[in-house]
């Protein structure tokens, strides 16, 4: 601009223009010293500051430099900051989760408390649903240590479970309940299905070993009774229940294969078992029962027992035949031998003297000594035919006679009960032996013994009568009991037995 202002002047102004230009300089050297003059405190400041900034600078650039030096580590520690503060915001986003999820979190929580509750209250349903559930988280959360101790409590209350629906089984429980019950073992998974089959029967043979251990086995007769109804009852009762539950398997035992023959046998097997514990038991009390009545009545349980069980293909009566046998003729035998005791203790001490008979039993001896060996062959067809079985008047003269014959008779009574057809030999075995030992008595009393001639007399008669006519008319008394058994009572032994007693006057 000053140019251009420059070239607009003349040639005299040019001429003069270093003239003003120096006066001018002049003027504004005058001008700044009186300027200086007026504000040195100024300078004076501005040197100073000068000053301090010259300090402060170094100090700043040996600042700078440490701070150059500090900037790695600042920097480290800013980024192990930005992971805390990354780490915290993750857990804060965890915690709002958290928080917006707290009410399903406290339900899952709940869940082992609220399955051990419904166990304890036996609802098995819910219990099922929440171990379910459960382990569905654990298998797809599983290494949350929450969820671990979860499915641990879980487990615990489903082993609690179990245990109760075991011991639901060892219980008087019906069908529909056993139904359950395996129903919730088998949604459990807790065995196999050959394995469940055996648990069941233990837990209800345990049941039923229970049953049979509070029954009162001081009364042979009472306890005989009551086991056989228990075994009647509940035997019955669980073969049905197995067949029931395990329909399906059951109905396929016949085409099994080899490798399935403990699921065909296992029940076959148990009933078995079952079975020999009950004959097992009978052979310990059935010997105890004295009376023929008793024995005839726990004959009649068992084969009531043995009829009902029939039903499930449990016919087990062909093993009692041989018990009650064996134990009626044992009973029959010892009623002998107290019959002969009886006989033999009188026989001792027997005065022989003369008794007066009534009429009527004078006819009844007559007749029976006339009629003795006719009524031994046809003393089945007489006790068919209704004849009268009163003992005959002519035995009340020998007393020892008398006595055995009451003795036979009381036998015979227990006998009738349970009178089975396989013990008509036996039976007329024992009571023939009877005989042969009472006869064999007489003639051991005869050698033995001094008789007067009236007492050889008497003597001569008891033979006779234990001869003709009571060993008849236990023949028809023993035809009553076994139809046809009078045969097997023989006179001609008892008489060869007692021709050795014959002595003078006889």
């Amino acid at each position: 601009m000053y140019i251009t202002e420059l070239l607009s002047y003349s040639l005299d102004r040019l001429r003069k223009e270093p003239e003003l230009l120096l006066e001018e300089r002049q003027q504004v050297e005058r001008s700044m010293q009186s300027s200086a003059l007026s504000h040195y405190h100024a300078f004076i400041d501005s040197a100073n500051c000068l000053s301090v900034v010259q300090q402060q600078l170094g100090s700043a650039c040996e600042g700078l430099g440490s701070l150059s030096q500090s900037v790695p580590e600042l920097a480290g520690a800013f980024e192990a900051f930005s992971k805390d503060a990354a780490t915290v915001m993750a857990q804060h986003n965890a915690n709002k989760q958290l928080l917006a999820q707290q009410a399903n979190l406290l339900e899952l929580l709940d869940a082992p408390q609220l399955m051990d509750t419904c166990v304890r209250n036996g609802i098995y349903d819910e219990a099922l649903d929440l171990h379910a559930f459960i382990m569905r988280v654990a298998l797809l959360h599983p290494d949350l240590p929450i969820v671990k101790l979860l499915a641990a409590q879980a487990q615990a209350m489903s082993q609690a479970m179990l245990g109760q629906l075991l011991q639901r089984l060892r219980t008087n429980i019906q069908l529909p309940e056993c139904l359950r019950v395996i129903g919730y073992l088998r949604r459990m998974a807790a065995f196999p299905e050959a394995e469940l089959r055996l648990h069941f029967l233990r837990c209800r043979e345990e049941w039923l070993a229970q049953l049979i251990s509070e029954l009162d086995s001081s009364d042979s007769y009472e306890y005989v009774k009551h086991l056989t109804d228990v075994h009647r009852l509940h035997l019955f009762d669980i073969v049905m229940q197995y067949r029931a539950i395990f329909f399906d398997a059951s109905s396929q035992d016949a085409k099994a294969s080899a490798g399935n023959t403990l699921e065909g046998c296992v029940l076959y097997t148990w009933v078995q078992h079952r079975v020999s514990h009950y004959v097992a038991a009978l052979q310990q009390h059935l010997p105890a029962i004295e009376e023929g009545t008793q024995l005839a009545s726990a004959l009649e349980h068992a084969t009531y027992c043995c009829s009902s069980l029939s039903r499930v293909g449990l016919d087990f009566s062909c093993l009692l035949g041989p018990l009650f046998q064996l134990c009626a003729l044992r009973l029959f035998g010892a009623k002998l031998a107290l019959a002969v005791d009886a006989f033999h203790q009188r026989l001792d001490s027997h005065k022989w003297v003369a008794m007066p008979a009534p009429l009527l039993g004078k006819a009844a001896a007559a007749s029976g000594a006339a009629e003795g060996s006719e009524q031994q062959q046809q003393g089945g067809a007489n006790a068919a035919a209704g004849d009268d079985l009163a003992p005959p008047y002519a035995l009340m003269e020998h007393v020892p006679l008398a006595v055995f014959t009451n003795g036979v008779l009381s036998a015979m009574n227990e006998l009738r009960h349970c009178a089975l057809l396989p013990l008509q030999r036996p039976a007329g075995t024992l009571l023939q032996g009877s005989l042969e030992q009472v006869a064999s008595s007489l003639v051991h009393y005869r050698h033995t013994r001094s008789l007067a001639a009236t007492e050889q007399a008497l003597f001569g008669a008891a033979s006779r009568a234990l001869s003709d006519v009571m060993v008849p008319y236990l023949a028809s008394c023993f035809a009553a009991v076994f139809p046809g058994g009078s045969g097997l009572l023989s006179a001609a032994a008892v008489t060869a037995v007692l021709k050795d007693a014959a002595g003078p006057g006889n």
